[in-house]
């Protein structure tokens, strides 16, 4: 288990990665439309984990859509996290959680706790991507996803995540993704 990518909200990706580019040196590079949920996205690798730009692409898709809701009513920043697991499938069995698929070209992944994550952001999802499908973080030169910085509640995070040590920062506060950090970058 890793850290695999945050996401930041935002009503226009390309502002968003003009604005990354500009003040952090990011550039986005790939991304696309999901498929079904409304939404769009780029990538922003930093060389081992990413930052997902995230965007409404079609608002009536997005409303019946609980990731394209979400990112709607979200408000500019970050709005969530998600760690790399080999095996999704003992994951959602262990936590009781629903298995998603998110796809967009050239991108395929199994999903879950993406609704419980959306509603408590101190909390990530867990992703497993389908075989063949690349890593969007690799090819970055920005030190890699370093650190992950959140608000809640600090045991219910380590029980969620089953035990596992990741680099995550917490502080108590209503639930919510405060800050990354992107090598010797953070990012806000």
């Amino acid at each position: 288990m890793r850290i695999d990518h945050a996401i930041w909200a935002t009503a226009d990706l390309d502002v968003a990665a003009a604005r990354f580019e500009r003040e952090h040196g990011l550039t986005a590079a790939g991304g696309g439309r999901h498929e079904g949920m409304g939404t769009h996205n780029r990538i922003v690798p930093l060389g081992g984990g990413y930052l997902e730009l995230l965007a409404i692409a079609d608002a009536g898709e997005a409303a019946v859509s609980p990731l394209g809701r979400f990112v709607d009513a979200a408000i500019e920043g970050l709005m969530g996290w998600a760690v790399v697991v080999d095996d999704v499938d003992a994951v959602a069995e262990r936590l009781g959680t629903e298995l998603t698929v998110i796809a967009r070209a050239g991108f395929t992944a199994r999903l879950t706790g993406v609704l419980e994550a959306l509603a408590e952001p101190t909390l990530p999802f867990f992703l497993a991507r389908d075989e063949g499908t690349p890593d969007p973080g690799e090819r970055g030169a920005a030190g890699g996803l370093a650190w992950i910085e959140v608000a809640g509640d600090a045991e219910r995070l380590r029980e969620w995540l089953g035990g596992a040590g990741l680099p995550v920062r917490v502080r108590p506060g209503e639930p919510a993704v405060l800050a990354v950090g992107a090598g010797e970058r953070e990012l806000r």
